[in-house]
Parts: C-alpha cells; structure tokens; sequence
C-alpha cells in the first residue's frame, strides 16, 4: 500500500532537512533506505568544469502516491542522491507529479535552482498542467540566472498529450563573457501504437515551425523524453516523427544520435533510444564529440528500475569557451 501523502511529505521533509552526505553516500544516515547501503555513492560525478554538462531523465510519477515506484520515500532520495553524484549543471526532468515534493527535492539539492512548470514563473504553466499531472521541470546549478520561462507551442498541446514544453532562458558569465541558453524540456506522447506515432509526429512538425521562426540563430538545446527514436519509429519500424529534424541537419543536431546508432537504451523495459537532446545548429558546433551517455544506475542500485525510475539520466556536453 501507499503511504498517505501528508505522512509522505512529512517523511521527505525529514529527508531534505537532513545533513549533507557521508562517505558512504547517505544523507543523514537514511540516504540509501531500502537500496544496498552505500551503493549510490559509487555513481561519479560528471562534472567537467571547462565543460556546460546538461542533462535530462524522466523520473517516473515522481511525487505521485499512486503511479511509478512503490515507495515514494525511497524514489525521492534516490533521484535527490543520483542528481547531486552526478553534478550536472543543467538537468531537465520530466514525470515530475507533486510540486510539493519538487520543492523538497530542491531543498534536498542546495547547490542548484529549479522551476517546475506549474511554478507562477512560468508564463501560462498552471494553464496546461494540473496539479495531479505529469510535469516538466528543470533544474540549474546557482551560477545560472533564470531570465524567463514559458509553456511553448501550445497550439499542439494535445498532440504533446496535454503537456506542451516549457522554455527556460537562462543567463551566467563565463571566463568573463556574458552567455545565454535556450533550454526547452520536452515530453512528447507515449505509446508504440499509431495514435502515439501520428501525435509525436504533428507534434514534432509543429515544435520544428516553432524552433525555425523563434530562435534561427540562438543557442537553444532541446532536452527530455521524446517517447520514440530518431533513426526509425518504435512503433512498425515507421519514418520517426522527428525525421524533420534529422533532414535538416543544416540546422539542427541530435547531439545524442550516437546513443541511437550504437543501439543504447535509455530506459530498462525498451532496446530503443528515446530520451535525447536536440541542439540548433550554432550550439551544436559547440556540442563535445562522444560526450553523450547513458548513466546506467541501475547497475550501481539494485531494483533501480522498480525503486528509483524505469528511465535513465542522458547527458551531453558543450564547450562554450
């Protein structure tokens, strides 16, 4: 059964009060609950400091005390030690359910700032999302300002099924000079059926005339769970809904379309690649060759999949120097 969702608040609040880490990864003592004790701390970082690290992971009905993983305690202080192991700079979420367990999650997570779509920072988010929904959200180490963010491309929001991105303009100084980042957190329909494929299709058409008449010349990085792959669709090996993107390779880049060539998973139940990140073409000439990963924590905790998410987190690198 499922704990009630005031006793889960009250039992995450007590986890993101905790102190910070021991040598053994855990926060407070309680860090690693029901996993092997210890084991997440054997997840590195990934900071590279020369580097911007960005990356994405759908976290699974995060929050939610009726879908996803079983024991929502145990969910949130996985996701909140794997996101502060890993030290990315910009990570976008996706499946975030509770806004009060993402504020905990931020509690939990001091060296960052985050926005949830729903949060009154974003320009029509409470619009598009209820509060029992599935979310989008993103989170950036404190170096990063947040100058605006917004629900985009709302005209085809059912075919994003009722969730349409959420674009965060960020701003920070590097080595001196002032540098700007488009990042758009992306959740496009599930399902390998043709209602799924036709809807991430218009979906993906309607996103790329967005993408073409705002931004033609800004850095903006696309980031989340595509639901499909960008070689060829999961469902009856089809044209992928984002073969728009691939064709125009004048002015886009999966900069994760190795994960696909290679045949990488991105979750634990599919063979496919579906969780990417889509640069424009003036950062992709600032994307870091081999840099996209896969970070497979399921091999770090047992009963990942079931316990923390059945997604893992995607990571690619930019040199903006």
């Amino acid at each position: 059964m499922k704990t009630t969702h005031s006793l889960l608040l009250t039992a995450l609040l007590t986890l993101a009060a905790c102190g910070p880490e021991d040598s053994r990864g855990r926060i407070g003592g309680d860090d690693t609950l029901d996993t092997a004790e210890g084991e997440l701390a054997r997840i590195p970082s990934e900071d590279f400091p020369t580097l911007l690290d960005v990356g994405s992971w759908n976290v699974e009905w995060f929050g939610d005390p009726e879908e996803g993983p079983t024991d929502e305690r145990v969910q949130f202080a996985n996701v909140r030690t794997v996101l502060r192991r890993m030290e990315l700079d910009v990570v976008g979420l996706v499946e975030v359910v509770d806004a009060q367990s993402f504020a905990l999650l931020m509690q939990g997570l001091p060296a960052y700032e985050g926005v949830l779509v729903t949060d009154p920072r974003v320009e029509n988010g409470s619009a598009y999302y209820a509060s029992g929904e599935q979310k989008v959200a993103l989170l950036f180490k404190k170096k990063f300002h947040l100058d605006s963010a917004r629900v985009v491309v709302t005209n085809a929001a059912y075919d994003f099924a009722g969730r349409p991105p959420m674009e965060v303009k960020l701003s920070w100084t590097e080595d001196g000079a002032a540098r700007s980042l488009v990042v758009v957190v992306a959740h496009f329909k599930a399902m390998a059926n043709y209602d799924g494929w036709n809807r991430r299709t218009r979906a993906s058409a309607a996103f790329k005339t967005w993408l073409d008449t705002t931004y033609p010349t800004r850095w903006v990085l696309v980031v989340g769970d595509l639901n499909d792959d960008i070689d060829v669709s999961t469902y009856q090996r089809r044209v992928s809904p984002f073969s728009n993107f691939v064709d125009d390779s004048a002015h886009y880049q999966f900069t994760t379309a190795a994960l696909s060539q290679a045949g990488v998973s991105t979750t634990a139940s599919f063979s496919s690649t579906i969780d990417h990140h889509l640069a424009t073409d003036e950062l992709a000439r600032r994307f870091v060759p081999g840099s996209a990963k896969v970070v497979r924590a399921d091999s770090v905790v047992p009963n990942f999949s079931s316990n923390t998410s059945d997604h893992f987190p995607v990571i690619t690198r930019y040199d903006l120097r």
